[in-house]
Protein backbone atom coordinates (compact mmCIF):
# COMPACT_ATOMS: atom_id res chain seq x y z
CA UNK A 1 0.00 0.00 0.00
CA UNK A 2 2.36 2.84 0.87
CA UNK A 3 4.54 1.89 -2.40
CA UNK A 4 1.16 2.65 -4.20
CA UNK A 5 0.69 5.97 -2.38
CA UNK A 6 4.22 6.79 -3.30
CA UNK A 7 3.51 5.74 -6.93
CA UNK A 8 0.54 8.20 -6.80
CA UNK A 9 3.10 10.88 -5.48
CA UNK A 10 1.46 10.88 -1.68
CA UNK A 11 3.81 9.27 0.01
CA UNK A 12 8.02 9.55 0.46
CA UNK A 13 9.14 6.02 1.56
CA UNK A 14 12.55 7.67 2.37
CA UNK A 15 10.94 9.82 5.05
CA UNK A 16 8.71 6.72 7.09
CA UNK A 17 8.90 3.36 8.69
CA UNK A 18 7.62 0.63 5.53
CA UNK A 19 5.16 -1.00 6.85
CA UNK A 20 4.32 0.57 9.32
CA UNK A 21 0.93 2.23 9.83
CA UNK A 22 2.05 5.37 10.97
CA UNK A 23 1.18 8.96 10.72
CA UNK A 24 2.53 10.41 7.84
CA UNK A 25 1.00 6.76 5.57
CA UNK A 26 -2.31 8.10 7.44
CA UNK A 27 -2.33 11.62 6.39
CA UNK A 28 -1.48 10.16 2.99
CA UNK A 29 -4.28 7.52 2.69
CA UNK A 30 -6.53 10.42 3.25
CA UNK A 31 -5.03 12.84 0.80
CA UNK A 32 -5.56 10.34 -1.83
CA UNK A 33 -9.43 9.35 -0.51
CA UNK A 34 -9.97 13.08 -1.16
CA UNK A 35 -8.37 13.01 -4.25
CA UNK A 36 -10.55 10.25 -5.39
CA UNK A 37 -13.78 11.60 -4.01
CA UNK A 38 -14.05 8.70 -1.39
CA UNK A 39 -15.03 9.44 2.44
CA UNK A 40 -12.09 10.66 4.27
CA UNK A 41 -10.89 8.68 7.23
CA UNK A 42 -7.19 8.04 6.89
CA UNK A 43 -8.03 4.40 7.21
CA UNK A 44 -7.38 2.00 4.10
CA UNK A 45 -10.63 0.37 3.29
CA UNK A 46 -11.56 -2.20 0.79
CA UNK A 47 -12.85 0.71 -1.09
CA UNK A 48 -9.81 3.00 -0.90
CA UNK A 49 -7.30 -0.19 -1.34
CA UNK A 50 -9.12 -0.89 -4.75
CA UNK A 51 -9.11 2.40 -6.02
CA UNK A 52 -5.08 2.30 -5.39
CA UNK A 53 -5.03 -0.77 -7.33
CA UNK A 54 -7.05 0.94 -10.40
CA UNK A 55 -4.93 4.25 -10.53
CA UNK A 56 -1.85 2.19 -10.82
CA UNK A 57 -2.96 1.81 -14.41
CA UNK A 58 -2.42 4.18 -16.95
CA UNK A 59 -3.64 4.21 -20.97
CA UNK A 60 -1.25 2.33 -22.66
CA UNK A 61 0.10 0.05 -19.83
CA UNK A 62 -1.75 -2.68 -20.49
CA UNK A 63 -3.95 -4.49 -23.93
CA UNK A 64 -7.70 -3.41 -22.77
CA UNK A 65 -9.99 -5.87 -23.70
CA UNK A 66 -13.10 -7.93 -22.41
CA UNK A 67 -12.66 -10.51 -19.72
CA UNK A 68 -14.51 -12.09 -17.22
CA UNK A 69 -13.86 -10.52 -14.77
CA UNK A 70 -14.20 -7.72 -16.19
CA UNK A 71 -10.96 -4.93 -16.33
CA UNK A 72 -11.19 -2.00 -14.01
CA UNK A 73 -8.57 0.99 -13.59
CA UNK A 74 -7.93 4.21 -14.36
CA UNK A 75 -6.86 3.46 -17.81
CA UNK A 76 -10.34 2.26 -18.42
CA UNK A 77 -11.46 5.30 -16.94
CA UNK A 78 -9.32 7.33 -19.31
CA UNK A 79 -10.04 5.41 -22.36
CA UNK A 80 -13.81 5.50 -21.76
CA UNK A 81 -13.56 9.15 -21.37
CA UNK A 82 -11.79 9.22 -24.97
CA UNK A 83 -14.20 7.56 -26.94
CA UNK A 84 -17.53 9.85 -25.43
CA UNK A 85 -15.64 12.86 -26.17
CA UNK A 86 -15.03 11.43 -29.55
CA UNK A 87 -18.38 11.38 -29.80
CA UNK A 88 -18.96 7.54 -29.00
CA UNK A 89 -21.44 7.14 -26.66
CA UNK A 90 -19.88 4.16 -23.87
CA UNK A 91 -22.77 5.27 -21.11
CA UNK A 92 -20.78 6.18 -17.68
CA UNK A 93 -17.18 6.79 -16.84
CA UNK A 94 -16.69 3.94 -14.60
CA UNK A 95 -13.85 2.42 -15.38
CA UNK A 96 -14.97 -0.82 -15.63
CA UNK A 97 -14.48 -2.76 -19.35
CA UNK A 98 -18.02 -4.06 -19.86
CA UNK A 99 -19.76 -5.17 -22.72
CA UNK A 100 -20.77 -1.79 -23.90
CA UNK A 101 -17.62 -0.14 -23.67
CA UNK A 102 -16.49 -3.23 -25.75
CA UNK A 103 -19.09 -2.84 -28.12
CA UNK A 104 -17.96 1.06 -28.99
CA UNK A 105 -14.48 0.23 -28.87
CA UNK A 106 -15.04 -2.35 -31.88
CA UNK A 107 -17.85 0.85 -33.48
CA UNK A 108 -14.62 2.81 -33.28
CA UNK A 109 -12.16 0.76 -34.90
CA UNK A 110 -14.73 0.06 -37.50
CA UNK A 111 -15.31 3.77 -38.18
CA UNK A 112 -11.27 4.48 -38.46
CA UNK A 113 -10.30 1.41 -40.74
CA UNK A 114 -8.79 -0.98 -37.92
CA UNK A 115 -9.51 -4.72 -37.10
CA UNK A 116 -12.82 -4.52 -35.14
CA UNK A 117 -11.30 -7.01 -32.66
CA UNK A 118 -12.38 -5.08 -29.68
CA UNK A 119 -8.69 -4.93 -28.00
CA UNK A 120 -7.32 -1.35 -27.33
CA UNK A 121 -3.83 -2.01 -28.43
CA UNK A 122 -1.18 0.47 -29.55
CA UNK A 123 -2.49 1.34 -32.98
CA UNK A 124 -6.42 2.10 -31.83
CA UNK A 125 -4.70 4.03 -28.75
CA UNK A 126 -2.86 5.99 -31.15
CA UNK A 127 -6.06 6.43 -33.92
CA UNK A 128 -7.79 6.92 -30.88
CA UNK A 129 -5.74 9.79 -29.67
CA UNK A 130 -5.22 11.59 -33.06
CA UNK A 131 -9.49 11.65 -32.80
CA UNK A 132 -9.72 13.17 -29.91
CA UNK A 133 -7.16 16.12 -30.56
CA UNK A 134 -10.07 18.26 -32.16
CA UNK A 135 -12.83 17.11 -29.30
CA UNK A 136 -11.91 19.62 -26.30
CA UNK A 137 -11.83 18.54 -22.83
CA UNK A 138 -15.73 19.35 -21.86
CA UNK A 139 -18.97 16.76 -21.61
CA UNK A 140 -18.51 13.44 -23.35
CA UNK A 141 -21.59 12.16 -25.52
CA UNK A 142 -22.30 9.85 -22.59
CA UNK A 143 -23.22 13.14 -20.19
CA UNK A 144 -24.88 14.96 -22.85
CA UNK A 145 -27.36 12.29 -23.57
CA UNK A 146 -27.93 11.70 -19.68
CA UNK A 147 -28.54 15.06 -19.93
CA UNK A 148 -30.96 15.41 -21.94
CA UNK A 149 -32.52 11.89 -22.46
CA UNK A 150 -33.06 10.66 -18.83
CA UNK A 151 -36.34 8.69 -18.37
CA UNK A 152 -39.58 10.89 -17.48
CA UNK A 153 -41.90 8.80 -15.16
CA UNK A 154 -45.62 10.40 -15.88
CA UNK A 155 -47.23 7.81 -13.33
CA UNK A 156 -45.91 9.31 -10.21
CA UNK A 157 -44.38 7.00 -7.93
CA UNK A 158 -46.72 3.84 -8.67
CA UNK A 159 -45.12 1.36 -9.88
CA UNK A 160 -41.56 3.12 -9.72
CA UNK A 161 -38.79 0.73 -8.73
CA UNK A 162 -36.38 1.84 -6.24
CA UNK A 163 -34.07 -0.27 -4.20
CA UNK A 164 -33.25 1.15 -0.21
CA UNK A 165 -29.82 0.53 0.83
CA UNK A 166 -29.00 0.12 4.49
CA UNK A 167 -25.47 -0.23 5.23
CA UNK A 168 -25.74 0.10 9.20
CA UNK A 169 -27.62 1.28 12.10
CA UNK A 170 -30.27 3.08 10.61
CA UNK A 171 -33.52 0.60 10.32
CA UNK A 172 -35.46 2.99 11.28
CA UNK A 173 -35.55 5.50 8.91
CA UNK A 174 -35.13 2.56 6.28
CA UNK A 175 -37.88 1.11 7.59
CA UNK A 176 -39.77 4.58 7.36
CA UNK A 177 -38.85 5.33 3.80
CA UNK A 178 -40.25 2.11 2.56
CA UNK A 179 -43.43 1.85 4.22
CA UNK A 180 -44.08 5.35 2.66
CA UNK A 181 -43.39 4.17 -0.72
CA UNK A 182 -45.44 1.31 -0.30
CA UNK A 183 -48.13 3.06 0.55
CA UNK A 184 -47.92 4.71 -2.28
CA UNK A 185 -47.67 1.47 -5.14
CA UNK A 186 -43.62 1.52 -5.35
CA UNK A 187 -41.87 -1.35 -6.03
CA UNK A 188 -39.10 -1.31 -3.05
CA UNK A 189 -36.73 -3.64 -2.52
CA UNK A 190 -34.32 -3.61 0.65
CA UNK A 191 -31.29 -4.82 1.45
CA UNK A 192 -28.95 -4.68 4.70
CA UNK A 193 -25.60 -5.55 3.79
CA UNK A 194 -21.70 -3.71 4.26
CA UNK A 195 -21.51 -4.60 1.50
CA UNK A 196 -21.41 -2.00 -1.68
CA UNK A 197 -21.48 -4.65 -4.15
CA UNK A 198 -24.46 -6.68 -2.92
CA UNK A 199 -26.19 -3.36 -2.92
CA UNK A 200 -25.12 -2.35 -6.55
CA UNK A 201 -25.91 -6.26 -7.60
CA UNK A 202 -29.25 -5.85 -5.91
CA UNK A 203 -30.07 -2.80 -7.89
CA UNK A 204 -29.15 -4.02 -11.20
CA UNK A 205 -30.93 -7.08 -10.62
CA UNK A 206 -33.82 -5.87 -9.87
CA UNK A 207 -34.10 -2.93 -13.03
CA UNK A 208 -34.53 0.05 -10.01
CA UNK A 209 -35.25 3.44 -11.49
CA UNK A 210 -33.28 4.47 -8.38
CA UNK A 211 -31.10 3.08 -5.81
CA UNK A 212 -31.10 5.18 -2.28
CA UNK A 213 -28.44 4.55 0.26
CA UNK A 214 -28.94 5.00 3.57
CA UNK A 215 -25.50 5.06 5.64
CA UNK A 216 -24.68 5.84 9.04
CA UNK A 217 -21.93 8.27 10.12
CA UNK A 218 -20.32 9.46 13.26
CA UNK A 219 -19.99 12.60 12.91
CA UNK A 220 -22.24 15.11 12.75
CA UNK A 221 -23.31 15.49 8.82
CA UNK A 222 -25.88 15.39 6.56
CA UNK A 223 -24.43 14.27 2.99
CA UNK A 224 -26.23 13.09 0.37
CA UNK A 225 -23.77 11.92 -2.83
CA UNK A 226 -24.03 11.35 -6.14
CA UNK A 227 -21.73 10.08 -9.09
CA UNK A 228 -18.80 12.18 -9.93
CA UNK A 229 -16.08 11.61 -11.93
CA UNK A 230 -13.78 13.02 -14.67
CA UNK A 231 -15.82 13.77 -17.58
CA UNK A 232 -19.10 12.12 -16.28
CA UNK A 233 -21.94 12.50 -13.92
CA UNK A 234 -24.87 11.24 -13.50
CA UNK A 235 -27.33 14.03 -13.77
CA UNK A 236 -30.15 12.32 -12.94
CA UNK A 237 -29.32 11.41 -9.64
CA UNK A 238 -27.54 15.00 -8.92
CA UNK A 239 -31.37 16.20 -9.23
CA UNK A 240 -32.51 13.90 -6.89
CA UNK A 241 -29.66 14.61 -4.25
CA UNK A 242 -30.62 18.50 -4.88
CA UNK A 243 -34.39 17.96 -4.34
CA UNK A 244 -33.62 16.06 -1.59
CA UNK A 245 -31.28 18.16 0.07
CA UNK A 246 -33.96 21.04 -0.40
CA UNK A 247 -36.57 19.37 1.70
CA UNK A 248 -34.15 18.50 4.11
CA UNK A 249 -33.15 22.10 4.51
CA UNK A 250 -36.62 23.19 5.01
CA UNK A 251 -37.95 20.89 7.15
CA UNK A 252 -34.68 20.02 9.32
CA UNK A 253 -32.34 23.03 8.88
CA UNK A 254 -30.37 21.88 12.00
CA UNK A 255 -28.87 19.24 9.29
CA UNK A 256 -27.04 21.57 7.00
CA UNK A 257 -27.55 18.96 4.41
CA UNK A 258 -24.62 18.88 1.75
CA UNK A 259 -25.02 17.76 -1.99
CA UNK A 260 -21.44 16.22 -3.09
CA UNK A 261 -20.14 14.40 -6.45
CA UNK A 262 -18.63 11.44 -5.32
CA UNK A 263 -16.66 7.95 -6.39
CA UNK A 264 -18.13 5.51 -4.26
CA UNK A 265 -18.24 1.74 -5.06
CA UNK A 266 -22.07 1.75 -4.92
CA UNK A 267 -22.55 4.66 -7.18
CA UNK A 268 -19.88 3.59 -9.81
CA UNK A 269 -21.44 -0.09 -9.89
CA UNK A 270 -25.36 0.62 -10.61
CA UNK A 271 -26.68 0.96 -13.65
CA UNK A 272 -29.54 3.59 -13.06
CA UNK A 273 -29.30 7.10 -11.15
CA UNK A 274 -28.13 6.42 -7.38
CA UNK A 275 -27.80 8.36 -4.52
CA UNK A 276 -25.92 7.70 -0.82
CA UNK A 277 -27.68 9.32 2.20
CA UNK A 278 -25.19 9.87 5.03
CA UNK A 279 -26.93 10.98 8.28
CA UNK A 280 -24.99 10.98 11.65
CA UNK A 281 -24.53 10.57 14.26
CA UNK A 282 -26.84 8.40 15.28
CA UNK A 283 -28.59 9.80 18.49
CA UNK A 284 -29.29 12.55 16.55
CA UNK A 285 -31.04 11.35 13.71
CA UNK A 286 -33.13 8.86 15.17
CA UNK A 287 -35.53 10.70 16.65
CA UNK A 288 -35.97 12.35 13.33
CA UNK A 289 -36.49 9.31 11.24
CA UNK A 290 -39.98 9.91 10.43
CA UNK A 291 -39.25 13.82 9.13
CA UNK A 292 -35.83 12.28 6.85
CA UNK A 293 -38.51 9.59 5.55
CA UNK A 294 -41.13 12.56 4.60
CA UNK A 295 -38.43 14.81 3.13
CA UNK A 296 -36.75 11.80 0.59
CA UNK A 297 -40.25 11.10 -0.51
CA UNK A 298 -41.59 13.67 -1.42
CA UNK A 299 -38.11 14.52 -3.17
CA UNK A 300 -38.98 12.01 -5.42
CA UNK A 301 -42.50 12.95 -6.00
CA UNK A 302 -41.14 15.64 -7.71
CA UNK A 303 -37.79 14.38 -9.13
CA UNK A 304 -40.09 11.68 -11.33
CA UNK A 305 -41.73 14.98 -13.08
CA UNK A 306 -38.54 16.71 -13.52
CA UNK A 307 -35.84 13.88 -14.42
CA UNK A 308 -36.26 15.04 -18.43
CA UNK A 309 -35.64 18.32 -17.82
CA UNK A 310 -31.98 20.14 -17.97
CA UNK A 311 -30.05 20.41 -14.95
CA UNK A 312 -27.27 22.61 -14.64
CA UNK A 313 -24.37 21.40 -12.93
Amino acid sequence: MQRRLETAGLLDLSQISVNTYCDATRDAVAKFQELRSLHISGVCDQATWLALVESSFALGDRLLYLTSPLQRGDDVAQLQLLLSRTGFDCGRVDGFLGNRTAKVLTEFQQNYGLIPDGICGPQTLQALYRASRNSGVGPGVGIVRDRHTAAKHGQGLANLRVVIGQFTQLERLTNDLADRLRALNTNVAVITDVDAHRHAQLANDFAANLYLGIEARESQVCEIAYYHTEGFHSVPAHIYATLAAEAIERSAPWFKPVVNGMRLQVLRETTMPAVVCGFGPITRVIPHCAVLADDLVNALEIWVKTTSLKFKS
